[in-house]
């Protein structure tokens, strides 16, 4: 999944013709005062391995409770990365 293209302006430095064509193709238009002001931040989240299986186990384990073992799943990984670890 590539990062979207996103062109930063000045207020009413396009016209709205020229914004639409913009996202048209594809392109975020954001307005801002000052454009070389903007900055990129990622958020990042990252489960070892280990924990991803306890909350997929967890999530299979867990299912009568859920609507399905997917629910169950995000469930848990939520848990994971809200608390580190799945909640007994």
């Amino acid at each position: 999944m590539s990062d979207p293209a996103i062109l930063f302006v000045k207020p009413k430095a396009i016209s709205a013709k020229d914004k639409k064509a913009l996202q048209g193709a594809g392109v975020i238009v954001v307005e801002i005062d000052e454009p070389g002001s903007a900055r990129f931040v990622r958020a990042t989240a990252e489960i070892n391995a280990s924990t991803l299986l306890k909350a997929a186990a967890k999530a299979m384990h867990d299912t009568p409770h859920y609507n399905s073992v997917k629910e169950a799943f995000g469930k848990a990984v939520c848990e994971v990365l809200i608390l580190d670890e799945p909640q007994q």
